[in-house]
């Protein structure tokens, strides 16, 4: 990327001191909050997945703020 290597799981380095160097556990977890999917613009969110009705999805996480 921009004339350099980069670093991704499967990525192997040499250590300074010897050995390798691996990615284990990356760290990076994706996690859907109800505030991504009041923010999510229904039309991107059907051109992803056209089977779901996304508008009703929403609505749907908004009834539940009612018993918060």
């Amino acid at each position: 990327m921009m004339g350099k290597s980069c670093l991704t799981e499967i990525s192997q380095l040499m250590c300074a001191t010897g050995g390798k160097i691996t990615v284990i556990q990356h760290g990076q977890t994706s996690e859907l909050s109800k505030q991504n999917i009041k923010n999510a613009d229904p039309r991107e969110m059907h051109v992803n997945n056209p089977i779901v009705n996304f508008e009703e999805f929403q609505d749907s996480f908004n009834d539940d703020d009612e018993y918060e």
